[in-house]
């Protein structure tokens, strides 16, 4: 009879080969290399540069899958307060001995800093929080590490420490942009000015933007007399007139924000703004808005992840170009706005999530309502799925101006119609399929010149 007992055990046992063959690889066969997958690289970051990192690591094999990876290293991106740039890098184990540790690492860079010198130390930290996983591979044999330090540290220290500029930043800039065709022509002209100071208990911003478009349009409209019938050159051709229309539509704006920190969750503040905007039959508008917010995740995590929410009372004065439905050209109101965003930056992909209410105090019957969402989630490990949507129930377009448009107004986009909502989306998916391996780098022919029209 103890035979029977004898035999179940060797039948459970017979159904689990791979476990018994993982345990051996795990303890005493390791893998010959580390297999990684890296998230987060986006291509308009110079200073985290895929190409870069594959070229500088080559110790470990990048997979373009993420579920067949040993490790799974998100790298998410921040504005420090000193206008530079914050990478934290988060390794997570996936497979093998490797399947439940998690380990992250910051990496604070300077505004000075060029993107060659940031992507060299996002990808020295990167190998730093891959060692320890490649000590347990055979390629960890072959590799030397120098835990020598620099001889400048001390003085780059002393440098952080003492700061000239007192946490000041300024950033200037200016843009352009011409569009000539053969009936149109559409010049654009912008600048900007944006000074911070961000520290752990204040945050001080001043900014301001201008910009002018001039556009001009010829119309092809056939001549006719003063009975309406047309008017014939010498070869008895309808003589056809140029028309010429030119439209000036220009915006600028300022902005003023104060915010206190009270504790890791809680900040109080002010927004303080001015702008003028024909196209929204704005001649100037000035708003004050203090406010309350309350983060339910502390601020070390905000690369991660963070959920928001912001109260506020909001002034505003307005002065219209044209007088609105309401029969004003210049108008004071108060409303007031409840303000919600979540961002999660997850191994599945990223969410941000924002909602917007705010009503007149004076008209509970004008009102506006919003949700917007991006999100890029990975269905399997070729696939991913993105979707960015907005939109707005609006009752409170008070600024609209009275009586009729001509067509040339609607279609130049100088006036806002009537709307009761508005809505913008845009999705669609990535699919990856092919080698896994994700090593080899070749940027040949990678400078080609592209027009901006069809090549």
């Amino acid at each position: 009879m103890r035979i029977v007992p004898l035999l179940s055990i060797l039948a459970i046992l017979s159904f689990h080969p791979p476990a018994i063959s993982q345990t051996l690889l795990d303890n005493s066969s390791p893998p010959n290399k580390l297999g990684v997958f890296i998230d987060g690289c986006e291509r308009w970051d110079g200073g985290c540069d895929l190409d870069y990192i594959r070229t500088e690591i080559t110790a470990v094999d990048f997979y373009r899958d993420n579920q067949r990876a040993d490790v799974f290293l998100l790298i998410n991106r921040n504005r420090s307060g000193g206008g530079g740039r914050q990478y934290q890098l988060i390794f997570i184990g996936q497979q093998n001995i490797h399947a439940g540790r998690s380990d992250t690492l910051y990496v604070d860079n300077r505004q000075t800093d060029t993107d060659f010198e940031v992507r060299e130390k996002v990808t020295r930290y990167i190998k730093l929080g891959l060692a320890p996983y490649v000590a347990k591979t055979k390629a960890g044999e072959e590799i030397e590490i120098n835990m020598k330090t620099g001889s400048g540290i001390e003085g780059d220290s002393i440098q952080d420490n003492v700061d000239p500029w007192n946490y000041w930043v300024f950033n200037v800039g200016s843009d352009a942009n011409i569009e000539v065709e053969e009936l149109s022509s559409d010049i654009n002209i912008g600048g900007n000015i944006n000074i911070n100071r961000i520290t752990d208990k204040w945050k001080l911003s001043l900014s301001g933007r201008i910009d002018e478009r001039l556009r001009r349009t010829i119309q092809k409209v056939p001549r006719v007399d003063e009975n309406g019938d047309p008017v014939l050159d010498e070869d008895g051709n309808q003589i056809i007139d140029d028309v010429e229309n030119n439209f000036d539509v220009s915006e600028f704006g300022f902005s003023h924000q104060l915010v206190k920190s009270v504790s890791p969750q809680w900040s109080y503040g002010y927004d303080l703004a001015g702008r003028q905007n024909t196209r929204l039959n704005y001649k100037f508008q000035a708003s004050f808005r203090p406010a309350v917010e309350y983060n339910f995740f502390p601020e070390s995590v905000q690369n991660s992840r963070f959920l928001r929410v912001n109260y506020g009372v909001e002034l505003r004065n307005n002065q219209y170009v044209e007088e609105t439905i309401s029969g004003v050209l210049e108008e004071t109101r108060v409303l007031h706005s409840l303000r919600t965003s979540l961002g999660l930056n997850k191994r599945w992909g990223n969410l941000e999530v924002g909602y917007r209410w705010r009503n007149y105090l004076d008209d509970f019957n004008s009102w506006s309502t919003g949700l917007n969402i991006r999100a890029e989630v990975r269905v399997t490990g070729n696939l991913s799925f993105y979707v960015r949507a907005e939109g707005n129930y609006v009752k409170d377009q008070i600024y609209l101006a009275s009586g009729d448009f001509t067509e040339q107004d609607i279609l130049s986009g100088r006036v806002t119609l009537p709307s009761a909502y508005n809505i913008d989306t845009r999705f669609g998916f990535n699919y990856r399929f092919g080698s896994n391996l994700n090593n080899f780098v070749n940027r040949r022919f990678f400078g080609r010149a592209n027009f901006v029209g069809t090549d």
